[in-house]
C-alpha cells in the first residue's frame, strides 16, 4: 500500500473515530438540553449532515473558483463530487466527469500573471465565514425561548461545525493523500521550484480539459521533489511517441539531481527505465542491470502497482526475464482497468506501447498463446 494510501486510510480512521465520540457525547447532550421536537433526533441529524455535506462541496469549489480568478487564472472546468461544469471552446456543458480532490476539483489554465495562493487559501477564508455562520446559529438556537422552535438552530450549527472542520482538516493535512488536496499544495507553494511545478501541473490538467487533445508538458530542468511528478509525465509522452532516446536522458537528469525525492516516485524512474531497456537494449544486459541494481522494494511496487506504466514493465519482466506465461496473461488482464485511468487524449497511443510489449514478449515466445 502507497504511503499516501495509508495516510489517508488513518486519518479517516480518527476522523470516524471522532464522529462516533462527538455523536456519543456532544450531540447526544446538545439533543437532551436543548431539542423537544417530536422529530426523530436521528432522522434530523441526517437531514442536517446531509444537507451540510452537499453545501460544503460547492463551498469549497466556489472558494477555489474567487481563489482562481483573484490569483489570474483562467477556470475551465468545476467538478463537485462528479457532477460540475465544463469549459471548451464551444462553451461551457454541464455533466458528469471524474475529479482529482477531496470533494471535488476546479481546473485551471495559466495567464502570464497567474499565482496559486489565492486559489490554496481561499478556502480557509471561506471555512472561516462558513465557521461565523454557524456560530451565529448556534447562539440563536441557544438564546431561543425554552420552547421555541428556533432550539433547533443550535443543534444545526454544531452538527455543521462538526462536518465542515472535518472536511476542512482532511482537505487541509500537509501531505499527498489519495487525493490532490489543499494541504499538499499549500506545502509546495513554500518552494518557490514546488510552486512553479505545481502551476505548470495544474496548466496542464486544465487544457487537457479545455483543449480536449494531447497537450505538451515543459521537463522542469531544475528537479525539485514535486517537478518529478510533473517530469514523469513529459517522459511518458516522449515513450508515447517512440522517442526512447529522450525518455532515458529525462530520467537519467531526474536521478542524478541532489534533491530528495519521494520513494513512490523514485519506483516510478526505475519502472520506466527497466520498461526502456526491455524494449531496446540486449537481454543479457538487461539481466544483469535487473539483479543487480533493481532491489525488492522497486520489484514489488512493479509487481503490485496497477497503472499502465507499472503493467507494461511488469510484463516484460514476466515475459522476458522471468519466462512466465501466466504472470503475462495477469499483467494483460489488468491492462483495461488500467487504461480507464488514462487520459482520453492518449488512449490510442497507450493501448498502441503496450501491443508492442506484447509483440516483444511473443517474438521470444512464439509458441504462447496469445
Amino acid at each position: 500500500m502507497k504511503k499516501e494510501s495509508v495516510i489517508s486510510t488513518v486519518f479517516l480512521l480518527i476522523v470516524l473515530a471522532v464522529a462516533i465520540i462527538m455523536g456519543l457525547t456532544v450531540i447526544s447532550d446538545a439533543f437532551e438540553k436543548l431539542y423537544e421536537s417530536e422529530l426523530s433526533p436521528v432522522l434530523f441529524t441526517l437531514i442536517v449532515l446531509i444537507l451540510g455535506f452537499v453545501f460544503n462541496v460547492i463551498w469549497m469549489e466556489v472558494a477555489h473558483v474567487v481563489g482562481a480568478k483573484v490569483g489570474k487564472c483562467k477556470v475551465v472546468a468545476v467538478n463537485c463530487y462528479y457532477l460540475g461544469f465544463k469549459k471548451s471552446k464551444d462553451g461551457w456543458k454541464f455533466g458528469v466527469d471524474d475529479f482529482d480532490g477531496l470533494t471535488g476539483e476546479t481546473k485551471i489554465i495559466k495567464t502570464e500573471k497567474s499565482k496559486l495562493n489565492a486559489y490554496v487559501w481561499m478556502p480557509i477564508v471561506f471555512y472561516a465565514a462558513e465557521l461565523a455562520g454557524c456560530i451565529v446559529l448556534y447562539s440563536m438556537g441557544q438564546s431561543a425561548p425554552k420552547d421555541s422552535a428556533l432550539k433547533w438552530l443550535a443543534i444545526a450549527g454544531l452538527l455543521w461545525i462538526i462536518l465542515s472542520s472535518i472536511l476542512f482538516v482532511y482537505d487541509f493535512i500537509p501531505f499527498k493523500l489519495d487525493t490532490f488536496n489543499d494541504g499538499y499544495r499549500l506545502s509546495l507553494l513554500t518552494k518557490p521550484e514546488n510552486a512553479k511545478a505545481l502551476l505548470d501541473y495544474m496548466n496542464y490538467q486544465g487544457r487537457l480539459s479545455y483543449e480536449g487533445k494531447a497537450v505538451d508538458l515543459e521537463f522542469n530542468e531544475k528537479i525539485s521533489d514535486f517537478a518529478v511528478e510533473s517530469n514523469l509525465i513529459v517522459v511518458e509522452q516522449a515513450l508515447l511517441k517512440g522517442d526512447y532516446k529522450s525518455a532515458s536522458e529525462m530520467l537519467q537528469k531526474i536521478k542524478s539531481s541532489e534533491v530528495k525525492i519521494d520513494p513512490f516516485l523514485t519506483k516510478r524512474v526505475v519502472t520506466q527505465e527497466m520498461f526502456i531497456a526491455l524494449m531496446n537494449n540486449p537481454l543479457e544486459e538487461v539481466k544483469k542491470y535487473y539483479d543487480e541494481q533493481v532491489g525488492d522494494a522497486d520489484r514489488k511496487y512493479i509487481s503490485n502497482e496497477t497503472s499502465v506504466e507499472a503493467l507494461r514493465t511488469y510484463a516484460l519482466i514476466a515475459g522476458l526475464i522471468d519466462d512466465s506465461q501466466f504472470e503475462v496473461q495477469y499483467a494483460i488482464s489488468k491492462k483495461e482497468k488500467a487504461l480507464k485511468k488514462v487520459p482520453s487524449v492518449y488512449l490510442q497511443e497507450e493501448k498502441k506501447l503496450f501491443e508492442e510489449v506484447v509483440k516483444k514478449i511473443q517474438k521470444k515466445h512464439p509458441d504462447w498463446k496469445k
